[in-house]
């Protein structure tokens, strides 16, 4: 929960960056509009606002894809753990439902070992 906190409050920093930005470049907009000054000045500065605005938004992007993916796995992990918890004793016959929630991937390896790696990234090496 920590990490999402620390994500969640640099998303809204990004948001509000991106509005300070927007703003500054509206009002240089209107600055060139109404006053007479250097053009050179003028797309110097607005291209400087609009290359500081693209890195945000950028990195904005990228960290609400990252909250977006951080959100699926913890739905993920609360079907497991829901689908885990109904279980009432080890299990003694195979069952689809278990295999899918919990493994990821089986790596079948030339010597005939087997790697199973589970969603939580744990992994478990089986021998013949």
């Amino acid at each position: 929960m920590k990490r999402n906190t620390i994500l969640d409050a640099e998303i809204e920093r990004l948001l509000e960056e991106t509005r300070i930005i927007a703003e500054m470049a509206q009002v240089a907009v209107k600055e060139n509009a109404t006053a007479a000054q250097s053009q050179r000045d003028y797309l110097q500065k607005y291209e400087a606002l609009t290359e500081r605005y693209e890195t945000a938004a950028a990195e904005l992007d990228r960290l609400q894809s990252l909250r977006t993916l951080r959100t699926q796995q913890e739905k993920a992990m609360a079907l497991f753990i829901r689908t885990l918890r109904k279980q009432l004793k080890i299990l003694d016959v195979w069952d689809d439902t278990i295999w899918t929630v919990m493994v990821k991937k089986a790596i079948v390896h030339k010597t005939g070992e087997i790697t199973l790696v589970f969603y939580n990234e744990m992994k478990i090496k089986v021998q013949e």
